[in-house]
């Protein structure tokens, strides 16, 4: 063997002793913690993850091998709870979000309540699962729904200083569901004024994040979302005064996701109206379910047995998926 790839070799052993060495230190460390030591090491260590996986120079293959390896962690796996079977196909399986005198409009993989008082949904419920379609080209006109008394137009959002925000997105609903359902996306009842950072920053990362990668994790997972007008806060509005369109003070998301096991988790956030292009750590959004229902005055999980209700619903995920 030539003597320059014995050296080579020597060298490459060593470091791969330390490797070894360096992760066999750090799992003596986790091990010799108490629970919330440990917890501590884990978010340490998922905050070093995430660095990586949410860059957008990650290959898809690691951003793969390292949500597996997080999934992993009790603080990513969370506290699920045992409900009754869903059904798959629906939206909405554990009950369309009740509270507000709303118009229910059912779509092609989507539905939404919609707020004729203020002329936008206040809520959206749509599935993802492993994508089934290519993308095709984004349709280029949103349209008036003739199913809502407000018909609004899409002009009224022109120089508004305002994105059309879809609530139930373009992708998931084109990758998912199909053509059909992707069309149906852009209906100004599916609409509402949100910021052009946040629309195709932050926002269209969360839809991107749980379309793909959640899709391809945990199979079928179900997303609701919608507007939060804050108590206190003077309503903002654009259009005209005959259809005003009231502008959001945040966004809420929630995620439920089945496990093998049967039982749900919700991952909640509530994410204010402003321009935030990234935001690789999630936690400053997390939230609970209940308070969700206490910014909206929706009930979103209104079919589940309330003792499996009550549970759910006050629970903040430690971390995000």
């Amino acid at each position: 063997m030539p003597p320059s790839l014995r050296r080579a070799l020597r060298r490459a052993g060593i470091v791969l002793f330390a490797l070894w060495a360096g992760l066999f230190a750090l799992w003596l460390a986790y091990e010799w913690q108490d629970a919330k030591g440990r917890e501590e090491f884990q978010h340490a260590m998922l905050d070093v993850v995430d660095w990586v996986r949410e860059s957008p120079l990650a290959p898809a293959a690691v951003v793969a091998a390292l949500d597996d390896g997080a999934d992993t962690l009790p603080i990513v796996i969370g506290t699920p709870v045992a409900v009754p079977a869903p059904a798959a196909d629906d939206p909405s399986p554990f009950g369309d979000p009740r509270g507000l005198n709303l118009l229910h409009l059912a779509n092609p993989g989507y539905e939404v309540g919609y707020d004729e008082a203020d002329k936008l949904p206040r809520w959206a419920a749509y599935s993802v699962f492993p994508r089934v379609f290519d993308l095709p080209d984004r349709p280029s006109r949103f349209r008036v729904d003739a199913r809502t008394e407000s018909r609004v137009r899409t002009e009224l959002y022109t120089r508004s200083g305002f994105d059309r925000g879809h609530l139930a997105p373009n992708y998931a609903l084109a990758v998912c569901h199909g053509p059909e359902a992707q069309q149906a996306s852009f209906l100004m009842s599916n609409v509402v004024p949100q910021l052009h950072a946040l629309n195709a920053g932050l926002w269209r990362d969360l839809e991107v994040r749980i379309a793909d990668r959640y899709a391809r994790r945990y199979g079928r997972g179900w997303v609701a979302a919608g507007p939060v007008f804050l108590a206190g806060v003077p309503a903002r509005r654009v259009g005209h005064p005959d259809v005003a369109i009231r502008v959001p003070d945040a966004f809420w998301l929630v995620v439920a996701e089945r496990t093998e096991a049967g039982s749900l988790r919700v991952l909640s956030l509530v994410v204010p109206h402003e321009p935030v292009w990234r935001a690789r750590d999630l936690g400053p959004y997390l939230v609970s379910v209940d308070e969700v229902a206490r910014l909206t005055g929706l009930d979103l999980f209104p079919d589940l047995p309330e003792p499996a209700q009550s549970r759910l619903e006050k629970l903040v995920a430690p971390r995000a998926w």
